[in-house]
């Protein structure tokens, strides 16, 4: 048993993972919406990442970003942000081709189970609806969050070489995935 949430502590298949757009005005979108904004970001990680109380509103007033909720078993376990404009500029030599992930994150009892792993490979049937010219998905995560790191190592995304060097804690690897 895992001892947060009192739940069986088993590995997520991709099956178990799904990725719901949180833009749109549907009874389920509304449930999850409302999900998310109570979602709370571990004390250790809140320096990296802003929770969805702040960010989804950012999104809900800027065309250029989707929200998402990580649905586990068709529970809210995550939320993130598909940005088709931010700062592909300065990540990418062609941001017309590219999708930032942003704001992404579990809820911290989630974490650990592979749901991040399973939510990144689950990224691309959203990425193609939001952005059908996109080629790649990218992000930036602090040098200083190596849990990160690996997480999204493990879900597909490699390092670029790069370092963004105008986040707010610090610099940040520069990371990608194509699109399939």
């Amino acid at each position: 048993m895992d001892r947060r949430t009192a739940e069986p502590a088993a590995a997520a298949s991709g099956a178990d993972v799904a990725l719901l757009r949180l833009d749109e005005d549907t009874p389920a979108v509304r449930r999850a919406r409302a999900a998310v904004l109570k979602m709370r970001l571990a004390p250790g990680q809140r320096r990296f990442a802003r929770d969805a109380v702040e960010a989804l509103p950012r999104a809900d007033a800027d065309p250029h970003r989707t929200p998402f909720a990580v649905l586990h078993t068709g529970r809210p376990v995550g939320f993130g942000i598909l940005d088709r404009r931010g700062i592909l500029a300065e990540l990418t030599d062609a941001p017309g081709r590219a999708l930032l992930l942003r704001a992404f994150y579990l809820a911290p009892e989630w974490q650990g189970r592979g749901i991040g792993r399973a939510a990144c490979a689950a990224l691309d049937p959203l990425a193609r609806a939001v952005a059908p010219d996109a080629r790649e998905i990218l992000l930036t995560v602090n040098e200083d969050n190596p849990p990160a790191i690996r997480s999204y190592l493990a879900g597909g995304f490699e390092r670029t070489g790069r370092r963004y060097l105008g986040g707010d804690a610090g610099p940040q690897q520069v990371m990608r995935r194509p699109i399939h």
